[in-house]
């Protein structure tokens, strides 16, 4: 039996629920088969996804994932078929291919789905047409199995057919059995179930609803010169999954193997389970022997990685001992004992059916079979209840102990959100790539080609030293102890380690023991210039985007970097940010201390409404690079800095995290060899964000430089721009003046190595008649009625409308993602709110702060989120309940209340800030202009106003009360009651 192979095939009517996979499941562990094809599958796409019980299916669907459920193909397979693949292919809803390695050869696997016979002869054309082009494409060498259900009688005649047939067939031949003969003829491929003597009961692999027809329309043909390796190929009628069709399963005299290649791809360690240091025992543990062993540690050596190496075995082999590693997630069996009792007791009427010929004892068997059928069905839907129950347990249970984080996470799996299926990559030229090695190669070519910067580079040198005018006050000296215990204090919990597997719980396990050896460590560094060899390497992870998920394009890589690391590079922060961040233009409000999306996007919707209404042309660009954060040159981030006055030490400690810095791909549980990267600044990293904002407010200093070209911002000022990181919304009065700032940003840019993105870049107008368009590097800037800007939806004359619109919209997506919450009886009111309002509220409301709210639109809000409380509490007609008792029930105040609320905490917090505050001259800006004639149109600051005013307050008594933070709660308990 050890050469031997069990290959099956089986038309299961449907695999679209999860009751039918498990069953399929079920069928091929008790029959040891290694692969399993399935007709009929109707799974929509393609794809490949990890089972419960650990095994492999692969299914080939239509096109369209909302198309009709319909036909489709699948292979279910083995953990050893599995790592035997060498390829796959969908080929439509029809046919898929599959190729594996054995001990002789390759065998190429072809399941298929054929057309009825009464089916139109264009359809049968096309599916063997089809079908043709698949075998034709096989290499020759290969032994290929053509199996499924052909829905062809081949009879047991086989005159002149004697090398393609065999004398055992059953019934008489028919339309699409010469068709199948014929195709086997000229692919010479012998059909199996031909050549064994059985009895009929064992041949035939289809029969009637009524048990009086029974055909053998199910096929298995093999490679002709491969024919004496089928030692039998016959029905299992014992296996049972509800279909009209028995399980058919092939012996071969065939052996998969799984091909050892030398020199292939290392693996990534495994995680330790950092949970654990919850519990105080253990976490006392932990230190216990953490300083036992840096106890034992010699004496340090002159090496930085000897040193480092030291430190990280001994946090390590702690944690192997202490925590363990971190078990993979594997998916529940959550289909009772009693479910499969009645499956088992289905599949015994099902034998008794097929051995009964009266036809009274016969009807009353089909009655027992489709009760056990409803009972199975009611079974099963009562197990995924149950199990929905206990997940909503586990996220009560969470909730009442403020464990966030497994509130979530069951909240994710009871709303289905969990991944296990996944898509085999393309490669460049569009072929599928299905084994794990061969797709690290892909992933490691795709970020190659990312990191590959477009202008030559010399990665460890300073190509430019300007003389700054004056140095700024940063402390150059190794860093204090009391700075790396404040370091390490502050690194987020939860996160993913890098290449080191250290985490921050480990670290911040034991403090002083974190601080005595990484103190020593970090002033090595600090004098050297010089980093370990671990710390200059990142780990790429994949996580997709939207799309086709097959496309390297529509996943984004996420880089993991030391921890340990991030403790060296916080100091080095800590002392940058406080000399550079006054110096950032006043525009840029990403990444930076009290400034926010929201002062952004109302400063945005102010302009565009007064503009609006002062009849006062406005030009807006909204600009994105392309892979801006990637493609970035590491010479311009040294050159600003040393421009601006930071000491050349700091310069070339920065430099030296980026002279080695190479990323390796993680795929798979596989990593590949190193990436060099000589572009760009380092994801994860915390000093990005900070080094990326000084280089390009460099480049927007140069383009705003001695030139007046924004819109008239007070009485003498300007303002050019408005950022958001590399989000770029910039703005002018005349097209000369935008089209002129436009090419000197693409200018200015170049020289860093950015290049902005003409497809994404677009353009607005406010009041503008001029039809001329913009343009860069020839080629005509799109413009656009409404634009999203930081997550809200901008138009021409401010847009909330449109945003809200939008808004509604979203959350209605979210809160139906979220059916399963709300419907379980084991979450309790309290926490389903909860979870509405950490969920789907902070959808609705995103940016409400900057919304025009009319009564029609408080009321849209207001009947989106009473229904969303309706559901949750479960009330549908006939029965009701009043809005204010449903709010009350529910402790939840008025939308417009809670809008309301949150505006005037934002007004407050931005009239607090500085004169020259961006945001804060907005509330107050009115451009150069006239208005037009008739009634004004309501915008957000007569909304504000109008708010204020019912509360007996002038705008001059809002900013006054705004100045102090206890009157100005008072003030917004008043303006806004709960």
């Amino acid at each position: 039996m050890k050469t031997r192979t069990r290959i099956a095939f089986w038309n299961v009517r449907t695999l679209s629920g999860d009751s039918r996979l498990a069953q399929a499941e079920a069928v091929m562990i008790n029959y040891n088969l290694q692969i399993l094809g399935l007709s009929e599958v109707r799974r929509n796409g393609f794809g490949e996804m990890r089972t419960s019980k650990g095994l492999t299916l692969l299914y080939s669907g239509k096109e369209s994932e909302e198309d009709v459920h319909e036909y489709g193909v699948g292979l279910l397979l083995s953990n050893a078929a599995r790592k035997s693949l060498v390829d796959w292919k969908p080929i439509s809803d029809r046919i898929m291919y599959a190729r594996f390695y054995s001990k002789a050869r390759k065998i190429s696997i072809v399941q298929c789905y054929a057309p009825t016979n009464a089916s139109p002869e264009d359809t049968k054309d096309d599916f063997y047409n089809a079908l043709n082009a698949t075998l034709r494409s096989i290499k020759k060498q290969d032994i290929v199995f053509l199996m499924g259900d052909l829905n062809a009688k081949v009879g047991n005649v086989n005159t002149n057919r004697e090398r393609h047939m065999g004398t055992h067939g059953l019934g008489v031949i028919n339309e699409n059995g010469e068709r199948f003969i014929e195709f086997c003829q000229n692919h010479d491929l012998t059909i199996g179930g031909t050549l064994f003597i059985h009895g009929d009961h064992h041949k035939y692999t289809w029969n009637s609803p009524d048990g009086v027809t029974k055909n053998q329309i199910d096929h298995l043909a093999i490679s002709s010169t491969w024919r004496s390796s089928l030692l039998d190929v016959r029905n299992r009628r014992g296996a049972d999954i509800d279909s009209d069709h028995h399980l058919v399963v092939a012996e071969v005299r065939l052996k998969i193997a799984v091909a050892h290649k030398a020199g292939g791809p290392g693996k990534i360690g495994k995680r330790f389970d950092v949970s654990k240091l919850n519990d105080s025992d253990t976490r006392k543990s932990f230190r216990l022997e953490l300083r036992n062993r840096f106890s034992a540690l010699e004496a340090a050596t002159d090496s930085l990685d000897e040193e480092w190496n030291r430190i990280k075995v001994a946090y390590t082999e702690t944690s192997s001992v202490v925590l363990g590693h971190k078990s993979a997630k594997s998916r529940e069996d959550w289909m009772s004992q009693r479910t499969w009792g009645l499956i088992e007791d289905r599949r015994k009427l099902h034998l008794s059916l097929l051995e009964t010929q009266d036809s009274t004892v016969r009807a009353d068997l089909n009655m027992q079979y489709r009760q056990k059928r409803r009972e199975i069905y009611r079974s099963t839907r009562k197990d995924r209840r149950q199990w929905a129950d206990g997940i909503a347990d586990r996220a009560q249970r969470a909730a009442n102990s403020g464990n966030l984080k497994e509130l979530y996470n069951a909240t994710k799996t009871l709303a289905g959100n969990s991944r296990f299926k996944k898509k085999p990559l393309k490669s460049k030229d569009g072929q599928l790539i299905v084994t794990a090695e061969e797709q690290l190669i892909r992933w490691r070519q795709h970020f190659e080609e990312i990191f590959r910067s477009s202008a030559t580079q010399t990665p460890d040198t300073l190509q430019i030293q300007p003389t700054p005018t004056r140095m700024l006050d940063i402390d150059t000296e190794p860093p204090l102890t009391s700075e790396v215990a404040k370091a390490v204090r502050s690194l987020k919990t939860g996160k993913a380690p890098g290449l080191d597997l250290i985490t921050a719980e480990m670290l911040q396990a034991d403090l002083s023991s974190a601080v005595d050896v990484l103190t020593p460590l970090i002033e090595k560094i600090w004098t050297a210039e010089e980093l370990p060899d671990e710390w200059n390497k990142g780990l790429l992870i994949t996580v997709p985007k939207k799309g086709d998920l097959s496309q390297c394009n529509n996943w984004r890589g996420i880089t993991l970097l030391s921890i340990p690391s991030k403790v060296f590079c916080k100091i080095i922060l800590d002392r940058l940010s406080k000399a550079l961040d006054p110096l950032l233009r006043k525009e840029q409000a990403g990444f930076r201390s009290g400034r926010s999306c929201t002062d952004q996007i109302n400063t945005l919707r102010i302009i565009l409404e007064q503009a609006s209404e002062w009849q006062r042309e406005v030009y807006l660009t909204f600009v994105d690079f392309e892979k801006a954060f990637d493609t970035l040159k590491w010479s311009s981030i040294w050159s600003r800095l040393l421009s601006i006055g930071v000491p050349p030490k700091i310069v070339r400690l920065l430099e030296a995290i980026y002279r080695k810095y190479s990323c390796k791909v993680t795929h798979d549980g596989l990593i590949s060899d190193d990436i060099a990267v000589h572009a760009g600044v380092r994801q994860g990293c915390l000093l990005s964000p900070l080094l990326f904002l000084v280089v390009l407010d460099g480049i927007m200093l140069r383009v705003c430089e001695n030139r007046r070209r924004g819109i008239e911002w007070g009485l003498s000022d300007i303002l050019e721009d408005l950022d958001y990181a590399d989000d770029l919304c910039l703005l002018s009065h005349t097209h000369a003046d935008m089209q002129a700032k436009l090419d000197d940003l693409s200018r200015e840019a170049a020289k860093t190595s950015l290049k902005i993105n003409i497809r994404k870049t677009q353009e607005m107008r406010a009041g503008v008649r001029n039809p001329s368009p913009l343009m860069l590097n020839t080629e005509v800037v799109e413009r656009v009625q409404k634009f999203t800007y930081l997550g809200s939806v901008v138009t021409e004359t401010g847009g909330s409308e449109e945003d809200i619109t939008s808004r509604i919209a979203k959350a209605r997506a979210t809160f139906a993602q979220l059916r399963p919450v709300w419907q379980s009886r084991k979450l309790t009111r309290r926490i389903k709110l909860k979870i509405f309002g950490s969920n789907v509220k902070p959808v609705l409301l995103y940016g409400c702060e900057t919304w025009k709210v009319t009564k029609d639109i408080s009321r849209q809000i207001q009947v989106f989120v009473n229904r969303c409380l309706r559901r949750i509490l479960g009330i549908y007609w006939p029965e009701t309940i009043s809005n204010v008792e449903l709010l009350e029930k529910c402790h939840e105040s008025p939308i417009d209340h809670q809008i309301k609320r949150r505006k005037w905490r934002w007004i407050g917090h931005t009239l607090r800030r500085d004169s020259n505050h961006i945001p804060k001259q907005a509330l107050d800006w009115n451009p150069q202009g006239k208005r037009k004639r008739g009634r004004p149109r309501q915008t957000w600051r007569r909304t504000v106003l109008a708010e204020a005013a019912s509360n007996g307050m002038t705008w001059s008594e809002v900013k006054r009360e705004a100045q102090d933070r206890s009157r100005w709660r008072i003030t917004v308990d008043a303006l806004c009651p709960i």
